[in-house]
This record gives structure tokens, sequence and C-alpha cells, in this order.
């Protein structure tokens, strides 16, 4: 599936969605069909992929023909409505286990999302620096040796050897890490090593074929997109494609913040 083809032709799109094989809250029919009523001409579920740690928030390797089986289902149930396109959010943890590796590769997807959600910490240890602040401000403390900035840059390191690994389609909320670190330090996008950080992943993703995400889940309670909108200019002037995707963890939710962040981007390319 050639994503960048989608982007040209229409803005009614969603290619990140999460149901009950994930740590989605509604059934994949159920966001289907709320896809359908929203007028979207092309849906994406992205179930976060098996892992090889353990993991509550993962969908398990056991269930994937079943997931694979729901939505070819679904797809030819709403053929004349809206194109639903088949694939995961890859997590990358490390050379054995992200987007590149064989296991995914020879799946049959439409495409592939790739994205950053686990940390290792200084032992190697990988722990999930994604959801609840209060989870991450133990993590951090426990885990980390509450040393912030050490967290923030494996982040974004992970972020980069996945990009130098490639195997996906779709860049994830590659600032996603933001949403808590800036929790734990409300000035911390504001200090020039972590804009070089961003600026780094940047430079790895301009020239190639893959597409970032502007994801538009937390807008609505937190007033923010990943990556933030402080560095959508950078992104434009790279011409880097920029897909707009809710990340819906809910049939209620498929369509939460793109308006929004549609306007911002036509706002940012008439500057």
């Amino acid at each position: 599936m050639n994503i960048q083809g989608i982007l040209l032709k229409t803005e009614k799109y969603n290619l990140h969605a999460h149901s009950q094989f994930c740590d989605g809250r509604d059934s994949m029919s159920d966001i289907a069909k709320a896809g359908v009523d929203a007028g979207f001409e092309y849906f994406a579920f992205t179930p976060h992929s098996p892992v090889n740690i353990d993991s509550p928030c993962n969908m398990k390797s056991s269930r994937m023909g079943e997931y694979l089986e729901e939505s070819s289902r679904l797809r030819d149930l709403y053929l004349s409505d809206m194109k639903i396109l088949t694939s995961l959010e890859i997590d990358y943890l490390g050379d054995d286990w992200g987007p590149h590796v064989d296991y995914f590769q020879r799946l049959p997807l439409d495409f592939r999302l790739g994205s950053v959600h686990f940390v290792p910490n200084q032992d190697g240890v990988f722990l999930d620096c994604d959801g609840r602040y209060e989870r991450f401000a133990q993590y951090l403390k426990q885990g980390f040796r509450d040393d912030l900035r050490y967290v923030v840059e494996k982040y974004f390191e992970q972020v980069l050897m996945m990009l130098e690994r490639g195997g996906f389609d779709l860049l994830g909320h590659f600032d996603k890490i933001a949403g808590n670190a800036v929790q734990a330090d409300p000035e911390i996008e504001d200090q020039g090593w972590y804009e070089a950080l961003v600026n780094d992943v940047i430079s790895h993703v301009k020239g190639t074929d893959v597409v970032m995400e502007i994801n538009t889940k937390a807008y609505a309670d937190k007033s923010r997109f990943f990556p933030s909108d402080r560095w959508w200019k950078k992104i434009i002037e790279a011409e880097i494609p920029l897909a707009v995707d809710s990340d819906a963890h809910y049939a209620s939710k498929v369509t939460a913040g793109r308006d929004e962040a549609f306007a911002r981007l036509r706002e940012l390319k008439k500057q």
C-alpha cells in the first residue's frame, strides 16, 4: 500500500487505531463502523504488535491469525464504503525485535507502523515509558536512577536505530516520550540538546520513503500533538510527508484532534 498516494488523494483517512486485540477499548467491528460513519475513505487497524517482553498492552502472537481474519472480514463488509487496511504498530526493541525482523516482514500487512514505547534502562531492562505519568515517575525513580535526560536520549536513540534498521512505512509519534518527560521537567523541550535530538530524527527521515505521523490522540486532554507542533515547520521544510492519525482506542475517538491538526498544518504551509 502506497501511503503517500493516500495522503495526496484525500484527508479522509486514519492510519492508526487500536481495538480489543491490544489495549483498545472497543471492538474492531464497532471502530470500523465509526470510521464509516465519520466518512473515512481509508482506515487502518494497527494493534500493538507482539513483543518479546511481558506487556499487557501488546497483542499476543497467538491471536495474530484471529486478528488477520477479522480485518479481512471487515474489509469485505465495508468494501463499498471504506477501504480497511491491515497493519501493526510494531515496537522496536533492538536488533532482535522490530519492524525489520522476518516475523513482521512476512506477515500479510498493507503497511507497517514503527514506534517506540519501551526504553532500556542502565541495566538493559526495557521499561514502558508511555501511558500514565504516575507509572512513568515510578520507573524514572526506581528503574532509571532518576536520570530523565538518560531516558529521553535513550528513547530518541531507539527511534534512530529503528530508522536505520528500516522495514516500516510510517513512523509513529516520534517524540512521544515528551508526554511524560514534560511533566517531570516542563522546560525540557526548550533545551538545546532536546531540539538536537528532534533534528536528528528529521534528518534521518528526510529523503527516505518513510512517512511521519502527527498523532492527535492527546489533543483533547492535553492540547498537544506528537510530534509537537513546534517542530512541524522543520518537518515541512524537510519535505517529509505527514499523516494525521487519531490513534483511536475508542470508537468515539476515531476523528479526535484531526481537524485541529489539519488546520494547524494549513496555517504553517501558508507561512
